[in-house]
């Protein structure tokens, strides 16, 4: 019965531990207020992702220019993710070609955009991915091992006929 509490408790506490994972603000590369451009190098084989964040996530478009100064792609925001410095992410951008990549966005001017390496989201929802079904399956196991230690000890107390 030990076995079962210890299981649940450690999973549940497992779980938290993974939904509380804190929404991280990203280390920009380059930052404007609306109405402005930003530029950002990718080098030579760099495979990274960038992405574009912004601190308002529905009244604002931006166009990204690729090195040869075409246009990449229309950035229209869609994924509202959330820290706690009120910065939302937008969404990827297309760095497929290394160089000098700018990206202009219009107004208002009371909104502030910023370019990022990916990943920070990645870090915390594998955080809450890993706490929440790992805890889960912490106490399944934990519950499993516990009822068959339970069946098995009482079979072995049972006297032989």
């Amino acid at each position: 019965m030990l076995t079962i509490a210890a299981s649940l408790v450690v999973g549940a506490l497992m779980a938290v531990w993974g939904m509380t994972a804190p929404f991280r603000v990203p280390d920009f590369v380059a930052q404007t207020e609306g109405g402005g451009s930003m530029t950002f190098e990718v080098a030579e084989g760099e495979q990274e992702e960038w992405e574009l964040w912004s601190t308002d996530y529905d009244s604002f478009t931006c166009r990204h220019f690729g090195p040869s100064d075409e246009r990449v792609d229309n950035v229209i925001t869609g994924i509202v993710y959330e820290t706690d410095e009120l910065w939302r992410f937008s969404r990827p951008l297309d760095t497929s070609q290394p160089g000098t990549h700018t990206v202009v966005c219009g107004e208002p001017s009371d909104v502030t955009h910023g370019v990022a390496r990916a990943g920070t989201m990645d870090a915390t929802y594998n955080r809450r991915i890993a706490g929440v079904i790992g805890g889960a399956a912490l106490g399944l196991v934990g519950l499993v091992a516990g009822v068959v230690m339970v069946v098995v000890g009482r079979r072995a107390a049972r006297p032989a006929q």
